[in-house]
């Protein structure tokens, strides 16, 4: 019951959006009674099935988010926001009236602003006669609170590949916020326990948008949602694995243009406010107290070709060549400001993919191009940046589906790492999720096979301390101010009603860039 002190139980929020309207009497607030008297138009009969998020939390507010579906005869909807301290929402902070644009497929992104640094608000989007579930979130921390940080991390959620009771663990972890590592939805479909998606490779607006719709039917991923503040990433799957900047694996005709329509929906989707002068940018900083700050980067919009016609597991002279970016010149040079003059004692990096070294055979193979591995260069001049100029730096990354954490050299690489460039100084620690339900090694080889997998990859990665290929589940990192610790959670994807194990806790101190595995 620990657990409790900052969270609210998911069954008293239930309770009170199952009461409607009338819940804790907060209509009768005289506030909300103006707010809601105030227009005529509050939409009748609306339905909220994607539930509610509060997205990229600040010190005095978040953006909320939520979707009333418009059918072809209907036209915008008009609901009241109101966002309150109380579970029950009386005695509102906030009463607003927001409109759901049609040409937005009925999603709105409202500002909640004015709100106090670390401290628990409840929000709830409301019509004429029905409301949506009520939501929770935690603003940042005050920014100069030494107190302690907790993020839980997840990333690749096949829908069709495995149920999510890893989202109904995430509800009922006590978080500061969820980060979600990239490939939220997956444009292909890999079948599985939960059937076959037939809406592959999507190509229009509406197609695109129905990836969505599909993937928040799934109650423990809205539950999620609706109890923490929420930063979104994206990847590849959101539109086609392994794409860079201008081009897919195979030619596609308008590639540009159906890509756009991909961001359009990404945008639409989640609960993220949008930058002005850059609208498709969302590579960000969050500060969360003096403990963490944390930066959440792209590292697919910018992106050049990956090299070697991006292939896997072989020796590639090009994927060191100077010059070829992962990241592209603006945000490099952002990330390397924000590294430079942070002043946490953490910096936190959130990163899609794989930043440390992964060599899979005796002769220098590195396991995929399409990771930091491709792009060797511009590793090397971040990671000696951190070596030299920037203390305590814990990355936490997606994507490869397994699990993983190692310590990070200025090359990515320790030491005695057969056929690449070992390192000489150490610039932080990497810790590798697993993936919520997409296809893992373990998935794919017997028990033996994996295990035999991971004693290969242990042997050509001293960097490497900790691996399991057979877990799926999502990661907690607590951060105090001496050390940063993240835990493994193992949830079984085959399962919609799994329980949730701590499978491994590994360790990083102050100043040390090495990792204990506890």
């Amino acid at each position: 019951m620990d657990q409790l002190t900052r969270r609210t139980l998911l069954g008293g929020i239930g309770a009170v959006a199952a009461a409607g309207i009338g819940a804790g009497e907060a209509w009768g607030a005289p506030a909300l009674r103006t707010a809601a008297d105030a227009s005529a138009t509050l939409v009748k009969g609306a339905t909220f099935p994607e539930g509610v998020m509060a997205g990229v939390p600040r010190t005095d507010g978040a953006t909320l988010w939520t979707r009333v579906p418009r059918g072809v005869f209907e036209g915008d909807a008009e609901l009241a926001v109101v966002v309150s301290r109380q579970r029950d929402l009386t005695r509102p902070e906030i009463v607003r009236t927001v409109v759901a644009e049609k040409q937005w497929d009925g999603c709105v992104h409202f500002p909640a602003s004015g709100l106090v640094a670390g401290e628990e608000y409840f929000y709830q989007f409301r019509g004429k006669d029905t409301v949506s579930p009520v939501g929770r979130f935690q603003t940042l921390r005050p920014a100069d609170s030494n107190q302690p940080v907790r993020i839980g991390f997840f990333t690749c959620q096949g829908f069709t590949e495995g149920y999510y009771a890893t989202h109904r663990h995430l509800a009922q972890e006590d978080l500061d916020l969820v980060v979600c590592l990239g490939d939220y939805v997956y444009e292909a479909t890999v079948p599985g326990v939960r059937g076959i998606d037939l809406n592959l490779y999507p190509q229009i607006l509406p197609t695109m948008r129905a990836k969505y719709t599909l993937y928040r039917s799934d109650p423990d991923l809205r539950a999620m949602h609706q109890q923490h503040a929420f930063l979104p990433l994206w990847d590849d799957h959101e539109f086609r694995n392994n794409y860079s900047k201008d081009n897919w694996t195979l030619p596609e005709l308008f590639f540009q243009e159906k890509k756009s329509a991909a961001w359009h929906t990404w945008f639409e989707r989640m609960p993220v406010p949008r930058y002005a002068n850059d609208m498709t940018r969302t590579y960000r900083s969050l500060k969360l107290g003096r403990t963490v700050e944390l930066f959440a980067i792209d590292n697919r919009q910018y992106k050049d070709d990956q090299p070697c016609d991006d292939g896997g597991s072989i020796v590639c002279e090009a994927a060191d060549a100077p010059g070829r970016s992962m990241l592209g010149a603006p945000q490099k040079a952002w990330l390397e400001n924000g590294l430079r003059s942070s002043g946490a004692r953490w910096k936190v990096l959130a990163n899609p993919n794989m930043m440390m070294g992964m060599v899979t055979g005796a002769n220098g193979e590195r396991a995929f191009m399409d990771t930091w591995d491709g792009y060797g260069a511009e590793r090397g001049e971040l990671l000696s940046l951190a070596a030299d100029r920037v203390s305590d730096l814990v990355v936490v990354t997606g994507d490869d589906h397994d699990t993983f954490s190692g310590e990070l050299w200025d090359t990515g690489f320790a030491p005695g790492s057969p056929g690449n460039p070992g390192g000489t100084r150490r610039a932080g620690v990497e810790f590798v999720v697993p993936s919520v339900s997409s296809t893992n090694t373990g998935d794919l080889k017997t028990v033996a096979a994996t295990k035999a997998e991971e004693q290969k990859r242990l042997q050509y990665n001293p960097h490497l301390k900790q691996i399991d290929m057979r877990q799926h589940g999502y990661g907690v990192l607590e951060v105090t101010q001496d050390d940063a610790t993240l835990s493994y959670r193992a949830v079984d994807k085959l399962h919609a009603n799994a329980g949730v194990t701590t499978s491994y806790q590994v360790r990083t101190g102050r100043g040390s860039s090495t990792i204990d595995v506890l």
